[in-house]
């Protein structure tokens, strides 16, 4: 099974990964590790500045991750704030029944 877990910066993504690692020993790949790994390493011209583009950047390489685990019947979790909105669309349904998608926002009493 494939766990990934998006949401805007500091919602707890990491935090959820690392307890899902704990309590199920399911890896994760952080994408933030993953960026700032290529921009570090000059991979790509990208500054951690460049959401959409690291999206588009990031997110070919990631599906494809996905797809190798899920033909290798693995399990992973992957998080970040990279991950598209229509991520669903770039798998077929034999991929989509092995993953699980979670989507992680602030409340407003937590804003405040």
């Amino acid at each position: 099974m494939v766990v990934l877990i998006a949401g805007a910066s500091h919602t707890g993504k990491t935090a959820l990964a690392q307890n899902l690692l704990e309590k199920y020993k399911f890896p994760y790949l952080s994408m933030d590790h993953l960026k700032m790994g290529l921009i570090r390493s000059g991979c790509t011209s990208l500054t951690p500045e460049d959401d959409e583009e690291l999206t588009d950047y990031l997110w070919p390489i990631v599906r494809e991750m996905i797809k190798t685990v899920i033909e290798n019947g693995q399990n992973l979790t992957v998080e970040g704030c990279y991950i598209p909105f229509g991520w669903k669309k770039d798998f077929d349904p034999e991929y989509l029944k092995h993953i699980r998608y979670y989507c992680l926002v602030m409340s407003e009493h937590y804003i405040k």
